[in-house]
């Protein structure tokens, strides 16, 4: 028996058994090699490709909670945070390799302009995350697969886990977001010269969702008409004007090395 799962795409993704159902896009088929490569290595983190049809994709259901706005307390948690930047720092590492597998044809929802270092997942956010004992314990919706840079995708995470986005966060003081925003670089690893650089990934990666929001939109997308109506590119260029008032800040508050 289906069940419906809620989220993002109202009547779009339903669960039947250990089963997830989703629509088929032209990309799906590169996700499934790519969650193949990952299963191969015994990465239990993420779905295991089942089955494409001509109408939808079959993938293993991930166990945890997943939240949607208004989050629960738990993400705003050292804890989360920490589990978080664990997460993406191995989904990272055991998925690096398969870039030397792509020959340049395949077929992706998001492209980057950046040097492919990595296979990013586009859009790791709560909404995306699974949670078990108050942990981030499995990434799902791989529609936004890409080759790319880790810095873009660190940048979006940063943004969405470290509560650099309005909304929610609107009571916590910046100190405490770039506190948060240093303890996920810390644990994910990134390096010096990377972090002076996160306003800006942070910045270009929301411009080039706005971007790819408003082409969509254009084209008669319903999802992103609705994103669009909804306030969704409003909010990111009001988060990139903060985010650029406190460059300096910011940049201060994350590196390891004070002058």
């Amino acid at each position: 028996m289906k069940k419906e799962l809620q989220g993002g795409r109202e009547g779009q993704i339903f669960r039947e058994g250990n089963a997830v159902i989703r629509p088929m896009n032209s990309w799906s088929k590169e996700v499934h090699d790519f969650l193949s490569f990952l299963d191969k290595q015994g990465v239990e983190s993420v779905p295991r490709p089942l089955k494409l049809t001509e109408a939808s994709e079959y993938v293993s259901f991930v166990p945890g909670e997943v939240f949607n706005d208004p989050l629960p307390q738990i993400f705003f948690t050292d804890q989360m945070v920490i589990s978080a930047a664990e997460l993406l720092s191995i989904f990272h590492e055991r998925g690096k390799n398969y870039i030397y597998n792509l020959t340049g044809s395949e077929k992706w929802m998001l492209k980057s302009g950046d040097k492919a270092e990595i296979m990013c997942h586009g859009d790791f956010a709560p909404y995306n995350v699974t949670i078990i004992d108050n942990k981030a314990f499995g990434i799902i919706d791989f529609d936004t697969l890409h080759p790319g840079s880790k810095m873009e995708d660190v940048a979006y995470a940063v943004y969405r886990w470290c509560l650099l986005d309005g909304g929610q966060a609107g009571e916590i003081s910046w100190s405490e977001k770039i506190r948060k925003t240093k303890l996920f670089l810390d644990i994910y690893g990134l390096d010096e010269k990377d972090r002076v650089q996160l306003p800006w990934a942070i910045t270009k990666r929301l411009l080039n969702l706005v971007s790819f929001m408003e082409k969509e939109a254009s084209k008669g997308t319903p999802n992103f008409q609705k994103n669009i109506e909804d306030g969704h590119v409003k909010k990111y260029l009001t988060d990139i004007e903060q985010i650029n008032k406190r460059k300096k800040q910011i940049i201060s508050g994350i590196r390891n090395v004070k002058f």
